[in-house]
């Protein structure tokens, strides 16, 4: 599929955000809804363009939208699969989809349940924004990544200190650090990113 051109990414973006103002189901907290278009879009946006190519990606917690929605904005080529545990969220991404005419599938459950059916192990790309620490987020994550799959996890300043604790769980579910934030990364640079990946062996941590 062609890469959209910019124009088109923009005027999605701005009529995704009309879409999560419009609705009724308190998206986003008030602070939230002050910085959609100054920060909130503008990572997911930047976090999607840092994704690999040419992959069938799962957003878990897609909550309103950010950042799966924008992925599947800005990325078409991806497949593009969303999983909220809420089904009035699982609705307005479906809608959302639909309204924006961007193609995404949408799945409605907890994904510690729906880890078990159909989608396990079927993705080569999993990312997360705000789900859980990831200690927590590992064993939730796990089951749906195919071989060399990997987890683009979003995460705040402590990340290194979440990496730490999950030491125990990326070695329990076979999983290995790719790359992490660079330590000096500014927040205006982009969001700060850890990607683990299924593997063979285990791998030195990479500095992004």
């Amino acid at each position: 599929m062609d890469a959209p051109e910019a124009a088109e990414i923009d005027r999605l973006i701005a009529d995704f955000a009309e879409l999560i103002r419009a609705s009724p189901h308190n998206l986003l907290s008030a602070r939230g809804l002050e910085e959609l278009e100054v920060r909130h879009l503008p990572e997911a946006l930047a976090f999607a363009r840092t994704l690999p190519t040419g992959r069938r990606l799962l957003d878990v917690g897609s909550g309103g939208g950010l950042p799966g929605m924008v992925i599947a904005i800005a990325r078409p080529e991806l497949e593009v699969h969303l999983l909220e545990a809420t089904g009035k969220k699982a609705e307005f991404l479906a809608t959302s989809g639909a309204a924006l005419g961007v193609t995404v599938t949408v799945h409605h459950g907890r994904a510690e349940q729906l880890s078990a059916g159909p989608l396990k192990g079927s993705f080569d790309l999993v990312t997360a924004r705000a789900v859980a620490p990831l200690e927590r987020l590992i064993p939730l994550i796990a089951p749906y990544l195919g071989p060399r799959g990997q987890l683009h996890a979003i995460k705040g300043e402590r990340w290194a200190e979440e990496l730490e604790a999950a030491t125990g769980q990326l070695g329990q579910h076979g999983l290995s650090v790719n790359s992490t934030p660079r330590p000096d990364l500014e927040p205006a640079s982009g969001p700060r990113v850890i990607v683990v990946e299924r593997s063979g062996k285990a791998v030195g941590r990479k500095t992004k």
